[in-house]
């Protein structure tokens, strides 16, 4: 591969936080680990095919949330065709007029950055007990999904206008993509300790009992932890 090649559809977030070296164009990696720092994880970044940088973040805090998005619809208001906060490529975040490859992106992104506050790990960074069990071990069974229930594909021509329309055709889309089976946890299957099965999944010490969430590796666990002791309280309610 060349060394200005970093072609990567989305990947699983702990595997770039473990490999940023192969996933993360150098001249964009303090600025991701800045983000990082902030809990706030990201989905993906510009490489040097591109003609400009950006980078796409993941789910946000209800304060943050509304930080970013306040920013974003006054930079819509105001007639700014390239907004540097909002919609960011087939997602949200971080755009800067700097051609790729050409220097750090750091100090352009930063006061970007800034004016997001540190949040707590996010949905998109954590598995809940059952979760686990799921995704990560054999403790589990198949069932029927009550919900599945596929509708023929709507004909334009049935319906009296275009909203019409639009409502069914997006039920229609809805249904078919509703799984035909289910995975549910089955504790009679379970033949070790919970902490073995986290030590087999390398997630031993990513645990937080207190809340009932296994993170998706140490800096996101340690991350958590982090935020708890910032705000000084024992219990968090995620968002």
């Amino acid at each position: 591969m060349s060394e200005k090649s970093y072609h990567y559809v989305t990947m699983p977030i702990n595997q770039v936080m473990n490999n940023i070296e192969q996933f993360i164009i150098p001249e964009n990696r303090r600025a991701i680990e800045y983000l990082w720092n902030k809990n706030i994880l990201t989905v993906q970044t510009n490489n040097y095919d591109n003609e400009d940088s950006w980078i796409n973040i993941g789910k946000l805090s209800e304060e943050n949330s509304r930080i970013f998005w306040n920013i974003a619809n006054n930079s819509y208001l105001l007639g700014d065709d390239e907004p540097k906060i909002g919609l960011v490529g087939n997602g949200i975040g971080f755009r800067v007029p700097i051609v790729p490859g050409t220097m750090d992106t750091f100090e352009a992104f930063k006061p970007l950055i800034d004016v997001m506050k540190m949040q707590d790990v996010q949905k998109d960074g954590y598995m809940t007990i059952e979760e686990f069990y799921i995704k990560c071990t054999n403790c589990y069974s198949i069932v029927d999904n009550p919900n599945y229930h596929p509708l023929l594909r709507p004909k334009e021509r049935d319906y009296p206008n275009a909203h019409s329309y639009s409502v069914a055709y997006d039920q229609y889309v809805e249904s078919v993509l509703e799984p035909r089976h289910l995975l549910v946890f089955d504790s009679s299957k379970c033949v070790k300790d919970f902490d073995e099965y986290l030590k087999d999944a390398g997630l031993l010490g990513c645990f937080d009992s207190e809340e009932g969430k296994i993170f998706l590796n140490k800096r996101l666990y340690e991350g958590h932890m982090r935020y708890k002791k910032m705000i000084g309280k024992g219990k968090i309610k995620s968002i």
